[in-house]
């Protein structure tokens, strides 16, 4: 892509201040590109627990309610791709099958029918999940595809970097329990094998009062055992 206005557009993603800001710059990078929409999911998974998600689109919000009411995610072809792949994948008519047809027909109807997809796969860790789409096709093999695949593989590395600085830590942190300090207290001792009895003598408080406090974590952290609590405050940095 020799175009440096588009491509200083595009790169100017990473600088963006906070989501608003970053929203916004995705979509002028999208539209520098000579689409209309852009959409960006980025997947977190962390040991043992259930991996943390986060998407930001311009689509219309109509799609967007029938897309998850229909739960088109289940069968839809781009997200079977990028989880897999990071090689970039123009849409085409031929990569939907009778299952997922209805989401070509939707696509269309609210002027998403053409499009492009790419993965960022960082690290086992982080995976994410670039689109960006119009209502006009491209031609294969032209100039106007390649430069769109050369750039939306820069716009979706660019947003990668960017919503890991501004949005994954605090996706995390809204989905990590917040403890008292006596909690942690009593779970770090319960990591270490001891029972109630044996917290509350460390402690120098009843076991009916370590008891609460273990029953507290237990639900804080919504595990059913106190080894599955130990092992879960480990992988959330609750604990050392």
């Amino acid at each position: 892509m020799n175009d440096s206005h588009t491509l200083g557009t595009i790169a100017s993603v990473v600088l963006a201040a906070d989501e608003n800001e970053l929203f916004a710059r995705m979509q002028a990078g999208v539209q520098a590109l000579g689409c209309e929409q852009g959409l960006f999911g980025i997947q977190v998974h962390r040991p043992m627990l259930e991996p943390v998600q986060h998407v930001t689109s311009g689509y219309p919000a109509a799609y967007q309610q029938i897309y998850q009411d229909r739960q088109f995610i289940m069968r839809d072809p781009t997200v079977a791709h990028c989880q897999s792949s990071t090689m970039p994948l123009v849409w085409n008519e031929g990569m939907y099958d009778t299952q997922s047809f209805e989401i070509l027909e939707e696509s269309r109807r609210f002027g998403l029918g053409h499009g492009l997809s790419i993965a960022v796969h960082e690290s086992a860790t982080a995976k994410s999940m670039f689109s960006i789409a119009r209502d006009k096709p491209f031609l294969p093999g032209s100039v106007e595809e390649r430069r769109l695949k050369e750039g939306a593989a820069v716009l979706a590395s660019a947003m990668h970097v960017a919503m890991q600085r501004l949005v994954v830590p605090r996706m995390l942190a809204e989905r990590t329990p917040v403890l008292t300090p006596r909690e942690k207290t009593c779970l770090h001792w319960v990591a270490q094998g001891k029972s109630d009895g044996v917290i509350a003598d460390i402690l120098h408080v009843s076991s009916s009062a370590v008891h609460f406090h273990v029953t507290n974590v237990l639900r804080k952290l919504e595990v059913s055992s106190r080894a599955q609590a130990a092992a879960k405050a480990v992988a959330l940095g609750l604990i050392d």
